[in-house]
């Protein structure tokens, strides 16, 4: 693929160059912005892909107490539960050198996601933005973070006027959601307000995505598009076979 204006692609030849080089893009970009910021906000995906990138990096000998790290979504999920977002980053980023930074987390003690949603923008407000980093993966059907296609209120969430930070997601009937449909989520407008985006892929039918997705300018049918379209953010996709 060619790099656009706002979208630059990084592919490499195997998943160990793919997440050393991912892991030294994020120390440099967190270390520039602690140079220049008092706090440091740092968006993670949830998924394992990012896992061994994660472990790299919290080896990085950067001043981990100014930064905050949160969620881009979550599963409606106790942290101790296996597919809990905040479980995998605690256990692969938030060690080593990284067990100091300031992590918020997006699940809260509310019994649903609509009940809780308040309260995670309440603590979303601890978060400083523009977000200095955003690390994003994506699904097959173009999700990214917990924006499905199809879900209930996509087209609100994914709305660039909707200045909300973080929304409930109902994605009962997607498919790619599998068991675990109750999300909350960032909102496209949240995402897009970082200073960099780097989006991780592996393979080369996620790829292909992408291509359909720059061709074909359709956000609500395939969300990645709004993401690689746009031009108020930087995107940096980091991907191999």
């Amino acid at each position: 693929m060619q790099n656009t204006n706002n979208v630059i692609f990084k592919k490499f030849e195997n998943k160990i160059e793919l997440f050393s080089n991912v892991a030294t893009r994020c120390e440099q970009i967190l270390s520039d912005a602690l140079e220049n910021d008092a706090d440091v906000s740092f968006i993670v995906p949830g998924g394992s892909t990012p896992a061994p990138a994660f472990e790299q990096l919290s080896k990085s000998d950067i001043d981990w107490k100014k930064v905050f790290v949160a969620q881009s979504d979550e599963r409606w999920l106790d942290r101790d539960h296996a597919q809990s977002n905040q479980r995998l980053t605690e256990e692969n980023l938030l060690i080593n050198n990284a067990k100091d930074a300031n992590y918020v987390a997006m699940k809260n003690q509310a019994d649903t996601a609509v009940l809780g949603m308040q309260e995670c923008n309440d603590k979303y407000e601890s978060v400083s933005s523009p977000f200095s980093l955003t690390m994003l993966g994506m699904g097959l059907d173009g999700h990214f973070a917990s924006l499905f296609p199809g879900s209930k209120n996509i087209e609100l969430n994914m709305d660039l006027n909707n200045q909300q930070v973080c929304v409930s997601i109902d994605a009962n009937g997607c498919e790619v959601a599998g068991n675990f449909p109750e999300r909350m989520s960032l909102t496209l407008s949240a995402i897009l307000n970082s200073k960099i985006i780097i989006l991780l892929i592996i393979g080369n039918q996620k790829m292909a995505v992408i291509e359909r997705a720059i061709k074909n300018n359709h956000p609500l049918l395939t969300p990645i598009s709004a993401l690689v379209n746009q031009t108020r953010t930087p995107v940096e996709i980091y991907w191999c076979e």
